[in-house]
């Protein structure tokens, strides 16, 4: 007995149930963009304040504390 061929290929027929699909939603990358830019800028503030600011042991810094107890 032949064997009897389908009307459609199986695999276009799973293609077209896959385009039928709902689309998957996608989350948000806002959250973590602003999450990113947050500890960028805080990084960035505190690199300064330690490049600006006199080291612990320094005389400037200990004569500093010393005026503000005033």
């Amino acid at each position: 007995m032949p064997e009897s061929r389908p009307a459609v290929e199986p695999e276009a027929l799973a293609y077209a149930r896959g385009l039928l699909k709902p689309p998957v939603p996608r989350e948000s990358l806002w959250p973590v963009i602003g999450a990113a830019a947050f500890w960028a800028v805080a990084s960035l503030g505190l690199a300064f304040a330690m490049l600006v600011g006199p080291a612990p042991g320094a005389p400037e810094a200990k004569r500093a504390v010393i005026e503000q107890g005033r």
